[in-house]
């Protein structure tokens, strides 16, 4: 910032923001023999080689109300340059989706179909991917000392070659597939994966598939069978006790069913027709029919849009929203509902609790074992030397697992501790929710004793309890 004052000391100049602006303060001057003008501040400007962006009028006004009201008048902002504008940064322009969302199409009768559905984004050999778009020099200014100020180029950037992937060339500023394939967008680099196509069921004709890129199965995934995919998996059919492992997302068109040994564990969004009895770890979940009896536990959110069923029985639990149409059923079958934990935090301390209850068991058991020892040795004052190494190796037992128990607390008490609790979560049931229904929040518990419509379960800070509303 510049300042500079008149030779009378009636008025002074400021020149700030880089010589963009100039701000005028007039002192009083009410003496009639004193005039300061608006010529005699343009003079001023000149002498001081500003002459860009000048404001008559505001000086002007400035000389006017000062002289009037015989008061200072600061900081009228009385010339202004122009700003250079930064030239914008050169980006990608993506010509195919590369975070595909799972969302059902929705035909022109408003039906929403459900079979054509793909997590899948596939593409032709050659078609165009990505096109690159150069940065911008950007537009100069001009100060009050009319010189110009040069702009700040925008930064060139690079297109995201990846694997079966090349730039063009015919034309350097575009992305194209050296094969046919679908698209995976991963480390800030774009690439092809060739798609496994399974056209009929997975069972011992197929076998179990490892497979780095994505996989299609027409048909249904029959029980004992593992598919580990890192990129995205569509089941056309029926998933029976399977185990799934997958870095993308999971689409199965039609129900996750069995006996309770079915696993699928994705780190993206799972979507399935229906599931019974099975376990379900993902970021998302979303489940058209109802959930019955599973064991569901989502990083951010579960919804199910069943109408007469939704979710009954079982344990979901998610870190922010659970949504459903109903909750539990007529009757008052038991269901768990848990919002605001991460699961992974909550799954460890389940492991916990139930190694520290076998470990109960377990001491227990030898402690049992050795009273029947120690019975037999004063009641009937029998030969215990052949019970020694018994003795023995059962006292060694049971104090490693008093050992083994008291660790398990610590790490219980210090796991409690660390266990985030979001209490902005919560559970909204559009239609019923019945009695036998459980819901927590934390380490707070709602049970639900009569049947309730169309509710929504909060944490209240207020009341540091569950409300509904």
């Amino acid at each position: 910032m510049s300042e500079f004052k008149s030779e009378n000391r009636f008025f002074s100049i400021k020149v700030t923001d880089g010589a963009i602006k100039v701000f005028l303060t007039v002192y009083p001057f009410n003496d009639k023999e004193v005039e300061v003008t608006v010529d005699d501040i343009l003079k001023f400007l000149k002498s001081k080689s500003i002459e860009f962006g000048i404001k008559e009028d505001a000086i002007s006004f400035a000389l006017g109300k000062a002289r009037q009201e015989n008061i200072t008048v600061g900081n009228v902002l009385i010339a202004e340059g122009i700003r250079a504008i930064d030239g914008e940064d050169g980006k990608i322009e993506f010509l195919v989706e590369v975070n595909k969302q799972i969302k059902p199409k929705v035909n022109d009768d408003g039906k929403v179909d459900y079979y054509n559905v793909s997590v899948i984004e596939n593409v032709e050999e050659k078609q165009i991917l990505a096109r690159l778009i150069d940065p911008t020099p950007g537009k100069p200014g001009k100060s009050v000392y009319k010189e110009p100020i040069a702009p700040v180029p925008g930064k060139p950037c690079n297109l995201p070659v990846g694997e079966n992937t090349k730039i063009s060339g015919k034309d350097s500023k575009l992305l194209i597939s050296e094969i046919g394939g679908n698209v995976v967008y991963q480390g800030g680099v774009l690439s092809v994966k060739s798609c496994y196509v399974v056209e009929e069921d997975v069972d011992f004709s197929v076998g179990n598939i490892t497979y780095k890129g994505s996989v299609v199965v027409k048909g249904n995934v029959k029980s004992g069978f593992c598919l580990n995919v890192d990129g995205n998996l569509e089941i056309g059919g029926t998933v029976e006790d399977a185990v799934i492992n997958t870095n993308g997302n999971v689409l199965i068109k039609g129900g996750f069913v069995g006996s309770g040994k079915g696993i699928i564990n994705s780190k993206g969004r799972v979507m399935i027709g229906f599931s019974r009895n099975q376990t379900i770890i993902a970021e998302e979940v979303k489940i058209l029919r109802e959930a019955i009896d599973c064991s569901i536990f989502a990083k951010n959110s579960v919804e199910v849009k069943g109408g007469r069923l939704s979710i009954t029985g079982g344990q979901t639990t998610a870190g922010q929203i659970i949504e459903v149409e109903t909750l539990g059923s007529r009757s008052e079958t038991f269901t768990e509902i848990e919002v605001g934990i991460d699961y992974s935090n909550r799954k460890s301390l389940l492991n916990m609790k139930k190694e520290m209850n076998e470990s109960a068991n377990a001491l227990n058991k030898i402690e049992k074992e050795l009273n029947t020892l120690n019975e037999f040795k004063r009641g009937k004052g029998g030969d215990m030397s052949k019970f020694t190494k018994m003795y023995e190796y059962l006292t060694s037992q049971k104090e490693e697992l008093k050992k083994k128990i008291k660790n398990l607390n610590e790490m219980n008490t210090v796991a409690l501790k660390r266990l985030v609790v979001n209490k902005d979560a919560k559970v909204v049931v559009n239609r019923n929710v019945y009695p036998g229904v459980v819901i927590r929040i934390g380490e707070n518990i709602m049970h639900i004793g009569e049947e309730y419509c169309d509710k929504s379960f909060f944490f209240s800070k207020e009341e540091d309890t569950i409300k509904m509303t």
